[in-house]
C-alpha cells in the first residue's frame, strides 16, 4: 500500500488539536470565566473538538491496525503493539502521572504536591490503554472473522451503526452529555465497545479502502455540512434533557470523524515534509504535552491573564516545547526507535 499522506496529516493535526483542546477545557481550574460570552466560546471550542478527535484518532489506528496485521502477520503485528504502545505506556505512564500531578497544581509555588499511584489511573495515556486491549481483541477477533472477506459493508452503514451504538451503550456519555473518559485499569465497558466499533470501522476501511476512502473523500464537503448542523443542533440544545439530545450528539461524532478524515484525504493528498515530521512528532508531543499545558495554564491564570490568552499562549508554547524536544531529545535518538520505530540520521551540514 503507497504512503497515505493524508492520514499522516490528519494524525499530526488531530493532536495539535488535542493541545487545544486541554488547553481550553482545563483553563477555568484556574481562573474565573471573564464572561458569559466568553465561556460560551471556550465551552464551544472544547466542546467541537472533542465531539470528532479521538473517535477520529481510532478510525485511523484501526486502519493502519489492518494494515500491519495484513502485511506482516498477527505475530508480528502484536509483537509490534507491545513495543510500540505497550512498552511505552509503561515507561512513560509514572513519569507522566508525576508530572501531571506536580504541574496541574503549581507545586513549585504552593508547595502542595498529592501524588497517588493507587488506583491505577493512566490520564491522558488512557488512548494507549485502549489500543493496547484493541490490538488483543482484533486479533482474537480476526480468528473468527475474517475482515478481509466482510466486502459488503458500505461506509455509510457503518456510521448508522455506530450512531445509533452511542446511546444505546452504557458509559459513552458523562453527565454533560459529552463524549466520556475511562482512565482506570478497568474501563467503562461501554465506552471501551463503542470505541472498538470506531476502531473496527478503520479496519475494515482498510480492507475496502478503495471503496471507503473514495466515499469519504468524494463526500467529504457534505458529511462536514451534516457534523456542523448536527452539532449546533446539540450546542443549544445539550441542557433541555430532550431524550433525541444523545442521539444528535452521537450523529454529530460520527459524521465528525469520517468528516476530518474525509477532508484530509481530499485535500492534504500530497507529501510534505512538514507534515511529515508533526506526524514523526505528535507521539511524542501526544506523551509530553499536558504536563505542559497544565504548567502553562496556572502561570498564566494566577497572573490574570485571561481565558483566551492564557488558550492561546498555552497551545502556542506547548506545541513548540513538544516540537524543539522532539528534534533535540528524540528524533535522532533512541527515543525515535522506541516510539516510531526507527531513529532519523543527523545530517553533516556541507
Amino acid at each position: 500500500m503507497p504512503r497515505l499522506h493524508s492520514l499522516d496529516a490528519a494524525r499530526a493535526s488531530l493532536l495539535l488539536l488535542g493541545v487545544l483542546f486541554h488547553s481550553a477545557v482545563f483553563v477555568y481550574l484556574y481562573q474565573e470565566p471573564g464572561s458569559f460570552l466568553e465561556f460560551v466560546a471556550v465551552a464551544f471550542t472544547h466542546q467541537i473538538l472533542h465531539v470528532f478527535r479521538m473517535p477520529a484518532f481510532f478510525v485511523i489506528a484501526g486502519f493502519f491496525a489492518a494494515f500491519l496485521a495484513s502485511s506482516r502477520g498477527a505475530r508480528s503485528f502484536i509483537r509490534n503493539r507491545a513495543a510500540r504502545i505497550a512498552l511505552p505506556l509503561v515507561l512513560f505512564w509514572l513519569p507522566v502521572t508525576f508530572a501531571n500531578s506536580w504541574t496541574s497544581q503549581g507545586a513549585w509555588i504552593t508547595g502542595r504536591n498529592t501524588f497517588d499511584v493507587y488506583p491505577i489511573d493512566f490520564q491522558h495515556l488512557w488512548f494507549l490503554y485502549f489500543l493496547v486491549l484493541f490490538s488483543v481483541a482484533f486479533v482474537l477477533l480476526a480468528r473468527v472473522i475474517p475482515l478481509e472477506k466482510l466486502r459488503g459493508i458500505h461506509p455509510a452503514y457503518a456510521m448508522v451503526v455506530i450512531t445509533l451504538a452511542l446511546p444505546l451503550l452504557p458509559g459513552v456519555l458523562n453527565d454533560q452529555v459529552e463524549l466520556g473518559t475511562s482512565s482506570r485499569l478497568i474501563p467503562e465497558a461501554g465506552l471501551l465497545t463503542w470505541y472498538f466499533l470506531l476502531f473496527l470501522s478503520g479496519a475494515i476501511a482498510y480492507h475496502q479502502r478503495d471503496r471507503w476512502l473514495d466515499f469519504l473523500r468524494n463526500r467529504a464537503l457534505w458529511i462536514m455540512a451534516i457534523f456542523g448542523t448536527l452539532f449546533m443542533l446539540f450546542f443549544f440544545i445539550q441542557d433541555t434533557g430532550w431524550v433525541a439530545v444523545n442521539l444528535i450528539y452521537g450523529a454529530a461524532s460520527t459524521t465528525g470523524s469520517f468528516g476530518i478524515i474525509g477532508l484530509f484525504l481530499r485535500f492534504a493528498h500530497s507529501p510534505s515534509k512538514t507534515m511529515r515530521f508533526l506526524s514523526d512528532a505528535s507521539y511524542w508531543l501526544y506523551l509530553i504535552h499536558l504536563p505542559l499545558v497544565f504548567f502553562f495554564l496556572f502561570i498564566f491564570g494566577v497572573n490574570g491573564f485571561g481565558a483566551p490568552l492564557t488558550i492561546t499562549l498555552t497551545s502556542i508554547l506547548t506545541v513548540a516545547i513538544g516540537l524543539i524536544s522532539y528534534k533535540v531529545l528524540v528524533r535522532h535518538t533512541v527515543i525515535s526507535n522506541l516510539l516510531n520505530g526507527k531513529r532519523h540520521l543527523l545530517r553533516a551540514n556541507k
